[in-house]
């Protein structure tokens, strides 16, 4: 059976659409404390179900997500290959997540469809917001109750918090057919959508492997040149990152893929301090805090920043220059 609709721009259009309010659900990622009272920065994420909505709005019952468990850099993962069929043709984006500590299966198989949801367009323009901060009272729309660092010091909060107000271009059809857009939840969203960016994935079939290691190639070169590795780092980083003390330009793709992963937290991690005004220095202080070790440049950063303690540097970062203020 055909898919009758195959105009992929229309089909990436439709899947890029905003959602409504009710399909947005909201996470405290910190917390911060001034003399008006505290203010918590949220985060918005889609869930599952809202996605697979999406998708049989869009296509009906052509598309599929199929699943399979497997290993990076020790960890285990669930990988999701989510296929939509356009025209006579199955076309596949994919992507991955560790397994979750509650519910391992049901929350892994979630987190990867999430990610691969992405890859189509899928709430993608949720990453545009600028930061989101709402005040903290003692009910709201959502509860909150968990330890975060208010000046330093851990501290329990307990309370609620309402749904915040999107900018207009951000909004679903019914928030924009009961007028939600005279307000935003950030201090400096923008009023207008940002300017249109064409979809950086042509819409084809999967890579073969040597387009894959030629991908990944660009991508370590890129983080590489980004950082102005020295050229006594490489080698060193690779046989730490995959055990094989070669050159990355001789690495397989399983082998540049760990170094990338190994290097991304840093970059990332950099350019939110170069974001918020900080030099080498004081990019090197905070980490070194949540790091506790001692770092001496920037490359002391490599195979000890994670993921993980990127969110948590920033988030100290942003408490104490106390950005939402």
């Amino acid at each position: 059976m055909t898919n009758v609709i195959n105009d992929s721009k229309l089909l990436l259009e439709e899947l890029r659409a905003p959602f409504d309010a009710k399909d947005i659900e909201w996470r405290v990622q910190s917390a911060t404390e001034n003399n008006r009272g505290v203010k918590l920065l949220v985060l918005p994420y889609l869930t599952s179900r809202s996605i697979m909505k999406r998708l049989d709005e869009v296509f009906g019952g052509f598309w599929q997500s199929n699943f399979d468990l497997i290993n990076v850099g020790n960890k285990e993962a669930f990988q999701c290959r989510l296929s939509i069929k356009i025209g006579e043709e199955w076309i596949t984006r994919s992507d991955a997540s560790e397994v979750s500590d509650i519910e391992a299966v049901k929350g892994g198989h979630s987190n990867a469809l999430k990610r691969a949801a992405v890859h189509w367009g899928i709430g993608r323009y949720l990453y545009e917001l600028d930061n989101v901060w709402v005040e903290l009272k003692d009910k709201g729309e959502h509860y909150v109750n968990g330890t975060f660092k208010l000046k330093g010091t851990p501290t329990h909060l307990k309370g609620g918090f309402d749904t915040p107000h999107l900018p207009s271009w951000a909004q679903g059809p019914r928030d924009s057919k009961n007028g939600n857009t005279s307000r935003t939840a950030s201090n400096n969203a923008p009023s207008t959508p940002p300017t249109p960016v064409s979809d950086p994935t042509p819409v084809k079939q999967e890579r073969t492997p040597e387009e894959n290691h030629t991908n990944a190639m660009k991508l370590v070169e890129g983080l590489l040149n980004f950082f102005k590795t020295p050229d006594k780092y490489i080698v060193p980083l690779m046989e730490k990152t995959s055990g094989a003390r070669i050159p990355f330009q001789q690495a397989s793709t399983d082998q540049l893929g760990k170094l990338y992963h190994a290097l991304v937290p840093v970059k990332t991690y950099l350019e939110n301090c170069t974001k918020y005004g900080l030099d080498e220095d004081r990019a090197l202080y905070y980490a070194q805090i949540t790091l506790k070790v001692e770092l001496k440049d920037i490359y002391s950063l490599f195979l000890k920043m994670t993921k993980r303690s990127c969110e948590q540097t920033l988030a100290l970062i942003r408490e104490d220059l106390n950005i939402a203020a």
